[in-house]
């Protein structure tokens, strides 16, 4: 029997759900869900509370480890259930996964991201926060953190600060050990996803780290890997089984030192260790909850932005050279009680009123809060043409048939082949179809490639562009960027209009319909480089694909998005996403604040006035740059790293 036709994963008998955590990812990111188990079971006394997975494995796992209801999706983009049948008034997010995207976009839930702990990474700060209806974040660190860095974002009104509820869910150490030794905890993040988030000491720090401290009779490791520890860098591979290695053999010399590798859920750590070692990271911020001392590696990648504010600025640093030092610096740590005050200090400010259960009673009170004004501001009518399990919920697939016959859609890869070397053709057809498939694809990887290398010396090494449409789709969806086109090209004659795609089509696609200036980011980090060379002040978008919705987490810009009067599909929850909205001139005033709960107040919603013509659009446009270039003079914003 297939686990979702089991009843334990389908939706409960009886109905709605009061709140929802939102779970897209696999069962390698758990450790981001199962620090909320005891604050949702704590809420589920008095609530309808449940988990919603998208994978089998993941949903099975959970439902192991936790008495709350878990909803397994009918299909990883089938979310019809969530809105016909759970129907949840408050849906919770850990991550910013770009999964999310697509329950995102319901207007009859209030959507929170709780993230899966506090920390000064620029994650934290990301444009991202801003899709959410609220963040509910740890303390007053958090708000200022927001202020700094995220523009266009009423701090005060869209987030609630809750404490860490967790510190109030008792969670016994699993054993107790009876010696005097110092229990050192090192709890490293991963690589990251990119170099930009290299925060990790693993393959820098950990090897010279551990083999010290275990030398030392009277301390103890305990070493826990963060679980996506080496999933993109061989280096962080060996290092952490050459780390495992160092205390099995500590281990068979010394049994009764019981160096430890920790794979279990974190909480009990807090108790059973006297001292830290970490990177940025969540974890250093849980543990300063408790006021025990605390070590934080540098960043050996340079790209790596550190934290200039906050705790991190005062913690001592551990240097990749000074590694081999480690017992002494530890030791030194120990004795400064100025510091241990700083610690205490660092705390108020982080997480506020630590008083035993006063998070977990924020925490409560806040999803009350939500709730109830959810309840209070429900929209009376529903402007979307689908459902949430639409294949994408992109709100110009129905254009497509509107498209000239030209489209990217037509470019099969026998074609494209055919286009690259039309001599070879002769060969080509005594390959087996497996072999003309391997061989289109390498062709077509190579030429994009190839483009993506152009574009990247575009960005970096030609003029810099106001303005950036991005669009991350497929041509399909293209239909009203073709649309706004001739105002693009007016708005160019004055302020540099530069389109960024995400794949070989959707080039070829625009490439025979405008010339203005077009590069392809097939990836993040690539894209990322772009922003950062182009400089843009305004980023344009005109459909809501995953790809888009993730390039709208720069910081650095302003993100303008543009409706169509086709239809309504793109009038939802995730127009939050974006600081301004050009409404079309069908659309009444006061429609989309009307549809969506609690709209911000911040987004401007602009008309084309005078007639919707190419010349109005391009003066749109022009008036929008022009309004970032102003508050980018006169803000003391902080952009740091773009995303």
């Amino acid at each position: 029997m297939k686990l979702r036709q089991k009843s334990a994963f389908l939706p409960p008998d009886d109905g709605h759900l009061d709140v929802l955590l939102n779970f897209p990812d696999s069962t390698i990111n758990l450790y981001q869900v199962r620090q909320w188990y005891g604050p949702l079971e704590h809420l589920a006394q008095k609530l309808r509370v449940g988990i919603l997975c998208y994978h089998p494995e993941t949903a099975q796992q959970i439902s192991e480890e936790t008495s709350l209801k878990i909803i397994l999706t009918p299909g990883y983009s089938d979310l019809s259930e969530v809105e016909d049948v759970l129907q949840p008034k408050v849906i919770l997010y850990p991550n910013q996964n770009y999964a999310n995207y697509r329950i995102l976009g319901l207007e009859s839930s209030e959507h929170v991201f709780i993230c899966h702990g506090e920390s000064d990474k620029i994650y934290m700060a990301s444009n991202w926060v801003k899709v959410f209806n609220y963040f509910f974040v740890a303390g007053q660190a958090s708000r200022d953190r927001l202020t700094r860095h995220v523009r266009n974002y009423d701090v005060e009104d869209r987030t609630i600060m809750i404490g860490r509820p967790q510190i109030d869910i008792p969670q016994p150490p699993p054993f107790k050990w009876d010696d005097e030794r110092t229990t050192i905890i090192y709890a490293p993040t991963w690589e990251g996803g990119r170099l930009t988030m290299r925060y990790g000491s693993v393959a820098s720090h950990g090897v010279a780290m551990v083999q010290a401290l275990v030398s030392e009779k009277n301390l103890r490791v305990i070493y826990r890997p963060h679980p996506r520890t080496g999933i993109y860098s061989d280096d962080f591979l060996s290092a952490d089984a050459e780390i495992r290695r160092i205390i099995a053999a500590a281990n068979e010399t010394d049994e009764s030192a019981s160096h430890l590798v920790d794979e279990t859920p974190f909480g009990w750590q807090l108790t059973a260790a006297d001292f830290m070692i970490t990177d940025i990271s969540a974890v250093a911020y849980d543990w300063l909850t408790t006021g025990k001392p605390l070590l934080v590696t540098e960043p050996a990648e340079r790209e790596v932005p550190t934290p200039h504010e906050g705790i991190m600025t005062i913690l001592p640093r551990v240097t990749a050279s000074a590694s081999p030092s480690i017992v002494s610096i530890v030791d030194s740590v120990l004795h400064d009680e100025v510091l241990m005050k700083k610690f205490s200090e660092g705390a108020d400010y982080y997480y506020g009123d630590r008083r035993p259960g006063a998070s977990l009673q924020r925490f409560t009170n806040a999803i009350d809060y939500v709730l109830d004004e959810r309840d209070r501001n429900l929209p009376t009518w529903d402007c979307r043409p689908r459902s949430l399990s639409n294949a994408s919920l992109s709100r110009s697939r129905h254009l497509t048939g509107s498209l000239p016959k030209t489209s990217a859609t037509s470019v099969k890869p026998a074609a494209a082949l055919k286009q690259v070397n039309a001599k070879t053709t002769p060969a080509v057809k005594s390959l087996s179809r497996v072999a003309r498939r391997l061989l289109t694809t390498t062709i077509l990887t190579s030429h994009t490639q190839s483009l993506v290398a152009r574009s990247v010396n575009v960005a970096e090494y030609h003029q810099q562009s106001p303005i950036v449409v991005t669009a991350m789709g497929n041509p399909e969806d293209m239909g009203p960027l073709v649309d706004w086109l001739p105002a693009l090209e007016l708005a160019n004659r004055s302020e540099r209009v530069t389109i960024i795609v995400g794949n070989l089509h959707a080039h070829r696609f625009l490439r025979s319909r405008t010339r203005l200036r077009i590069l392809v980011g097939n990836n993040a980090t690539v894209t990322e480089s772009y922003y950062s060379g182009l400089a843009p002040l305004l980023d344009v978008h005109f459909d809501q694909a995953k790809l888009n919705l993730r390039e709208a987490g720069h910081n650095a810009m302003r993100h303008m998005y543009v409706g169509s009067s086709d239809e309504l599909g793109w009038l939802n929850n995730r127009l939050r996403l974006f600081d301004s909205i050009i409404q079309p001139p069908q659309i009444p005033d006061g429609m989309i604040r009307e549809a969506l709960i609690h709209f911000p107040e911040t987004i401007d919603i602009v008309s084309v006035r005078g007639g919707d013509t190419a010349a109005e659009r391009a003066r749109v446009l022009r008036d929008a740059v022009e309004y970032s270039r102003k508050l980018s003079q006169a803000s003391t914003w902080e952009v740091g790293q773009s995303r």
